[in-house]
């Protein structure tokens, strides 16, 4: 009786001991799972935030070169240049804006021309930059305006020799003959008019006919310091991008945001490729002196005159 007690006794300690080690076989498989389970969640996150930031990269990509309006537009009779809004492939040596050279004082000249829409701001921007004036009430240009802006980039004067064009449609075919030898044009628009935003086919068909095929191109949308603001910074960043403009800008001509930047940037954009011009240079002329070469093949004229 005791031997059948004691065998039986033995019999239900087994169980009991088969019961826990199987309980614990289980609970160890599903640790084992939700381990798996927490891994691939783990990798699957990893490879999610790796394609997040491959994409994120690809966005600031293809948003290289734009400068849109800052927060704060507040910034009036704005002097200092915000070196944030330069082009990427600025040299790291300083960036100086010369004022008050005088004649031959300048070491590469290049021919810059503004066009777009009347009333977009052309002359307010160009005069903003090279002067430091804005007038509200500036009449409209006829013919050309000329003005000069000053750089200096790694101990080199650049100076940027100004076309301001007048934009009335019916002086348009006047001023195609003066596209030859352009080096860099800034189409201009304003964001308070649709029309001139539209317009901007019209302009690069016309430039494309009159200037030569590797003439740079910054769009330009002006006057982002008013508020009833029509064609935002999405159209203006796609319009670039649809057309490869070497460049996206948001200014003010009466506050003077991104005014100073643009021209630097101009300088910038002509600089990166300077060897390409001294060896066409060089084609032309065999002993070029490079100290002074121009880069302007049409006839010298003075500054402000009007050419009409």
């Amino acid at each position: 009786m005791e031997d059948n007690e004691k065998t039986e006794g033995e019999n239900n300690n087994k169980e009991k001991t088969e019961n826990i080690e199987q309980e614990k076989e289980g609970n160890d498989k599903q640790e084992e799972e939700k381990e798996k389970e927490q891994s691939i969640t783990e990798k699957t996150d990893e490879n999610s935030n790796e394609i997040k930031l491959e994409e994120k990269k690809v966005v600031i990509e293809k948003d290289d070169e734009v400068f849109l309006a800052p927060e704060d537009n507040n910034n009036d009779n704005k002097k200092e240049i915000n070196f944030k809004n330069l082009l990427t492939h600025a040299p790291k040596t300083e960036i100086e804006i010369l004022d008050n050279i005088i004649g031959d004082n300048y070491d590469i000249n290049f021919k810059i021309i503004v066009i777009g829409n009347s009333g977009v701001g052309k002359s307010c921007i160009t005069l903003k930059a090279t002067q430091d004036i804005f007038k509200e009430d500036i009449s409209s240009t006829i013919g050309f305006q000329f003005f000069s802006f000053h750089v200096k980039i790694d101990e080199k004067i650049f100076k940027l020799q100004i076309w301001d064009t007048c934009g009335q449609e019916i002086y348009r075919s006047l001023i195609t003959n003066f596209y030859r030898s352009t080096a860099l044009a800034i189409l201009c628009y304003s964001v308070t008019d649709r029309k001139s935003f539209e317009e901007i086919e019209i302009w690069l068909k016309q430039l494309k006919m009159n200037a030569d095929p590797d003439c740079k191109v910054f769009l330009i949308a002006n006057k982002i310091d008013l508020p009833n603001r029509v064609v935002s910074s999405e159209e203006g960043m796609n319009c670039k991008k649809e057309h490869g403009f070497e460049c996206y800008m948001e200014t003010s001509a009466k506050t003077g945001v991104n005014v100073k930047e643009l021209f630097v940037n101009c300088a910038l954009a002509l600089y990166k490729e300077l060897p390409k011009y001294i060896k066409e240079k060089e084609m032309l002329e065999a002993d070029v002196d490079l100290k002074k070469f121009n880069l302007n093949d049409d006839a010298k004229v003075e500054e402000s005159e009007c050419s009409c």
